[in-house]
């Protein structure tokens, strides 16, 4: 039996292993070092994180958008990310995906685990080209996704678990009843984490989520 009604999942780093959705296209497409200025920026205080992602997504304008696909259906599942779902859905359980990555990649992981919501950032195509980006989860908006897919489905968000492992995560493991750091990237989100996991391998979290 598994203790909580609602799963919800960060994606890069977590549902996937890699670099993350944003550096796996800068790598391919050579814009990296481009997109590491906005990123100060960012972190200073400069600009917001939709600016960031707006000037991001101006180094990619033009790229044909199955380019971006290619590049981000390269990318490999977390070890044990099939198993996980699988278990919790043979439950009843619920699945998201809420990032602040990619919706290409995003909707490739739903698809490929049979995730219930996936949440993330679109690219905009004129003509099958990138031309923009529309900014559905914000770097502090995480919390409001979880809250709005719990309603929905009438879970109260104590009864939700989430799983995560940066920054911008810390909203969604305050609204959640439960929360795991899964390989955390910056020290600050063990303060709001009831579960550290330092293992590539999602199925370590399995024994936290299930009840008596």
């Amino acid at each position: 039996m598994v203790a909580f009604k609602l799963v919800a999942f960060d994606l890069d780093g977590v549902l996937v292993d890699g670099l993350g959705s944003w550096i796996e296209v800068h790598k391919a497409l050579g814009t990296y070092e481009y997109s590491k200025n906005h990123g100060n920026e960012f972190y200073s205080g400069k600009i917001t994180f939709d600016e960031w992602a707006r000037r991001d997504v101006e180094l990619w304008k033009g790229v044909e958008i199955e380019r971006i696909r290619e590049i981000l259906y390269r990318v490999k599942l977390m070890n044990g990310a099939k198993e996980t779902i699988n278990k919790l859905k043979e439950t009843g359980c619920k699945t998201a995906i809420i990032s602040g990555g990619l919706q290409i990649l995003a909707d490739r992981v739903k698809k490929e685990l049979d995730i219930d919501y996936a949440f993330a950032n679109k690219i905009i195509c004129n003509n099958g080209r990138v031309c923009g980006i529309n900014q559905i989860v914000d770097f502090n908006g995480k919390g409001n996704i979880l809250k709005m897919i719990a309603e929905r489905n009438g879970i109260d968000t104590k009864k939700c678990a989430a799983v995560g492992d940066y920054i911008n995560d810390i909203p969604l493991f305050k609204t959640a009843g439960f929360s795991i750091a899964f390989n955390p990237k910056d020290n600050e989100i063990l303060k709001f984490a009831n579960v550290v996991i330092f293992e590539k391998d999602l199925t370590k979290i399995l024994p936290f989520l299930h009840g008596d």
